[in-house]
Formats: structure tokens, sequence, C-alpha cells
């Protein structure tokens, strides 16, 4: 009777150990709180898939398929949309511009959340395709498709950050693992705990396929713009 306590103790606490990891509730490209330069995605308005009409999703698949394939489209599922247009810009704190790719002013866009299953990790990529269903701009899958390099694990990367000589993830808070056009690859973002101190954070960016630091900022707290160290 003892050893059966002892058991199901010891798979509580496990269980509470694992569910603690940074690890166990990894975040994707629309739920980051920090990111390069781009249009305020966090700020655009969120609608339902079922609302775009069926003519315009059909075109969107077309798309998916002429740039990828169709075995690829099988694979994903629309996890949010958000839309961008003139009101949702007269809202905004700084109005902004978005162009397509003949720098031709866009009035309006679906930015489209779609998930796949990355290497058997869960990975999302934002699509952002105009009011006609044409995407916005060429090589939006770029990095994403037949990749067949391996992704480091999750905690490979922690601990990538932990040894970093200059500056440390000490306390790991929330983990991304999104792609970054800045540096055309896929990458962890970690970010540094909440300071209680302090009214900035630290955050790292790692390669996910070769484990290279990329990028090592403090950002102020709220601000979704990094701020580069010395």
């Amino acid at each position: 009777m003892k050893s059966i306590s002892f058991i199901l103790l010891f798979s509580i606490f496990c269980n509470s150990v694992n569910a603690q990891s940074p690890c166990s509730g990894i975040k994707y490209i629309d739920q980051l709180a920090v990111s390069p330069p781009e249009p305020p995605i966090q700020d655009f308005r969120k609608i339902e898939y079922n609302e775009i009409p069926d003519s315009l999703k059909n075109r969107i698949k077309a798309e998916i398929i002429k740039e990828t394939s169709s075995s690829f489209f099988k694979g994903l599922k629309v996890k949010e949309v958000k839309v961008f247009d003139s009101a949702v810009n007269e809202k905004l704190f700084t109005p902004t511009a978005i162009y397509d790719a003949n720098e031709n002013p866009v009035d309006f866009l679906y930015v489209i959340f779609y998930e796949e299953l990355f290497k058997d990790i869960p990975f999302v990529f934002k699509l952002e395709v105009k009011q006609n269903g044409e995407l916005l701009k060429k090589g939006q899958f770029e990095g994403i498709v037949n990749q067949k390099k391996k992704i480091i694990p999750c905690s490979k990367a922690l601990s990538i950050a932990a040894s970093d000589k200059e500056a440390p993830i000490t306390k790991p808070g929330d983990l991304y693992i999104y792609y970054n056009d800045n540096y055309k690859t896929i990458v962890w973002q970690i970010m540094e705990a909440d300071n209680t101190n302090g009214d900035s954070q630290h955050v790292t960016v790692i390669d996910a396929f070769t484990g290279d630091i990329l990028d090592k900022n403090e950002f102020l707290k709220g601000s979704t713009n990094f701020e580069s160290t010395p």
C-alpha cells in the first residue's frame, strides 16, 4: 500500500515539475509580446475564418498550393484570423502603411495564422493576404516548406540561452518559436522572467536549426519594439 502511495506521489510531483517547465507552454507568433519591427498585428481586428467568403477561401487555397503543394495545404489548420482596414488604422496609436510587392499601398489585409506540425513540433506561421485573395508578397513560405533540417529541442535552446557568457537567461519566462523575417529562419525566442525590481526584460533569439544566438536585447515592459543592448 505504501509503495502505491509513493508511486502516486512521485507521479504527481513529476507532472507538477513538467507543468512548470517553460517548454510545456511554448507560444507562437500570434502571441508574440515583442516582435521585430512590423505592422502591429496584435492590434488588428480579430474575425472568424467563416467570415471570409468561400470564393476568397478558394483563391487563398490555390495561392498556397501554387507556392507549396497540396499535401502541405492539407496539413494546415487555421488558428486565428485578423483584419487590417481603415477603421483599424484609425484606432492605432501610430497609423501604419502597408505595401504589396509592387510598393502599392494596401488598405485591407487578412492576416491568417496557420498551424502545422513541423518535425513533430507544433508550429504557427502567418500568411498576409490582400482583399482579393492574392498574397501580399511572395516568399512568405520561405524557410518553412520542404525544410529538411532538424529543429533543436526546446530544452537545448534553454541551455544555450542560460550558458551565454555575456547576457545569460537565468530565469526563463515566455518562450516562443516562429519564423523571423529579419534572419530568414525559424527561431526560438526566450524571454527573461519578469524582473519586479526593474522596468525592462532581456530577450535572446536563437536559430532553431544551428543553435546560434542571433540577437540579445533589452526591451521596456509593455513595449512592442526591441531596444538593442550596446
